[in-house]
């Protein structure tokens, strides 16, 4: 039987509620807050029971190579930034950066599990707060959500995270976290749910 993983970064537990309760706060909506507060390390990749284990063995073996520890954690930039495409709004999140140690283990891990699976690997560069990927909306909910863009959703969401965040502490550490998705959000607004197979934290040295 197959299984979907996923790596995931994350910030320490008050930091995350605190990204999450804005998230839960947002009444359009959206994409974002089917995953929770975290960031991408891999894309979702399938593998079998076996392959499991190999895949978390090879992320033990490899954060031991690195001792856990990173030069810097990463820093979250708390002003929150509007992504365009064609000039037109499509993402709101908050840059993240000094994550140059988390891609080099990810490159590491990805080579040493190249025999069990492709990984794709990701920038590791944000944390999203609103997006719109729902391929199986209906028109109706598709038509919504233009009309919200249009309606300045993304310059409102933004104001409102720029003065939530002014109140909220920085993140002061990050575990590295493997995931098995056990059921898969389909509808608008309908969570994912994860199941967590390891944790990693990580320090600086």
């Amino acid at each position: 039987m197959m299984v979907e993983l996923i790596v995931y970064l994350e910030p320490n537990l008050e930091f995350k509620t605190s990204v999450e309760n804005f998230l839960k706060s947002v009444k359009e909506t959206n994409t974002a807050v089917k995953y929770g507060c975290h960031i991408s390390m891999t894309g979702f990749f399938h593998v079998n029971e076996e392959e499991t284990i190999k895949v978390k063995e090879s992320l033990d073996v490899v954060l031991d190579q690195f001792d856990n520890t990173v030069d810097q954690i990463p820093i979250v930039n708390l002003n929150a930034l509007v992504i365009k495409k064609e000039n037109i709004p499509v993402h709101l999140l908050l840059p993240v950066t000094g994550t140059d140690d988390y891609k080099r283990i990810m490159s590491v891990f990805a080579e040493k599990s190249k025999e069990t699976v492709t990984l794709r690997l990701k920038r590791i560069d944000h944390i999203s707060l609103a997006y719109w990927d729902e391929p199986n909306a209906t028109p109706t909910e598709q038509l919504q959500w233009k009309r919200y863009v249009e309606e300045g959703l993304f310059d409102r969401l933004k104001e409102q995270a720029d003065i939530y965040f002014q109140k909220v502490k920085p993140p002061t550490h990050w575990d590295i976290a493997l995931y098995k998705r056990v059921v898969k959000g389909e509808l608008v607004g309908q969570e994912h749910i994860f199941q967590e197979l390891g944790r990693w934290s990580t320090t600086t040295t």
